[in-house]
């Protein structure tokens, strides 16, 4: 299927491309690959077994068709109005939006506190920090003509190194069936394990076929990015990325979703997207856990609070053998 069409986008043309890349097989032999599981036989400890080992994990149609349209629904209206991106790797044939939390209640309450995402997610990350946050939230549609995306990390936000452990599982919901044609995700199985000097070859590379209401996971040292749009359709999906809590968010949450929209939210969703403290004094505000602000009990003189958790050995901030003078 050939595209021959240039568009013109802002001040520049973008050349649509002619060809489909070539793909690794998704199932090849002899190496790392992309696994699948149907919802049924997805447990949290065979996903996480397949996250460590491959970095990249599919779950057919985790979500119902019923409770995707109603997210992709609340988001259309944004979609509509916004143009393309800027650039390769935003997407010159790309729409954007964010700030999901607040524009969708079904993105937030269902999809962000998935209980499976969230016992994965608790695998992969609660060894190193003492709660994690929702850090991205972004709906990604991709139209006729799109390049691909250059391949890249979700953790090369920050100063890491790899490999290493891990500090950002990224989940990627299909909202229509993602398939080779209309640009479904480009990932590199195995990636998660390289160093900092390799880059993946076009032979390394597979392509997250799945169908509507599926989700990719991977882990955010895995390379992916996304594809070429051969189709008359966009291809539509909605990224959910978690980080450790002591790291500051890619998304800036508290202007996303502020606190007179926050209020509106579970208290498991409110302390996902921040409004929460990580122990033992990391984001307090007026020295109290700024969930204060969504129970209403906002103010500057209030009573400076003890933070630690009471178990926490790891506190170095607590005084050991000195004495008051």
């Amino acid at each position: 299927m050939a595209v021959v069409t240039d568009f013109t986008v802002g001040a520049g043309r973008h050349k649509a491309p002619k060809r489909r890349a070539k793909y690794a097989s998704a199932n090849k032999r002899g190496g790392p690959k992309v696994v699948y599981f149907n919802k049924r036989d997805a447990t949290p400890e065979k996903v996480v077994r397949a996250l460590k080992r491959n970095g990249v994990v599919i779950i057919r149609k985790l979500a119902s068709a019923k409770v995707v349209d109603r997210v992709a629904a609340d988001l259309k209206p944004y979609l509509d109005k916004t143009p393309f991106g800027e650039g390769e790797y935003m997407g010159m044939r790309t729409k954007r939006t964010s700030s999901l939390v607040a524009k969708s209640n079904t993105a937030g309450e269902t999809f962000a506190v998935h209980p499976l995402i969230l016992k994965v997610v608790d695998a992969m990350l609660l060894d190193r920090c003492q709660n994690y946050r929702l850090a991205t939230t972004h709906c990604v549609s991709i139209g006729k003509g799109e390049s691909l995306q250059p391949l890249h990390r979700d953790d090369s936000i920050y100063p890491l190194t790899h490999p290493g452990p891990e500090s950002v599982i990224t989940t990627f919901w299909a909202f229509n069936d993602f398939t080779e044609e209309n640009g479904a995700t480009q990932v590199v199985p195995g990636s998660h394990k390289w160093d900092d000097r390799r880059r993946p070859k076009r032979s390394e590379v597979c392509q997250a076929v799945m169908p509507k209401g599926s989700v990719v996971i991977f882990l955010g040292s895995t390379f992916h990015g996304g594809a070429e749009n051969f189709t008359d359709e966009y291809r539509t999906g909605m990224i959910l990325g978690y980080s450790l809590g002591w790291l500051r968010a890619e998304e800036n949450q508290y202007l996303a979703c502020p606190p007179a929209l926050a209020k509106n939210c579970s208290e498991k969703l409110q302390r996902l997207i921040g409004y929460n403290l990580h122990p033992p004094y990391l984001g307090w505000y007026e020295t109290n856990d700024p969930h204060v602000l969504l129970e209403g009990k906002r103010g500057n003189v209030m009573q400076a609070r003890e933070l630690y958790l009471e178990d926490d050995n790891t506190m170095s901030q607590r005084p050991k053998g000195i004495k008051r003078s």
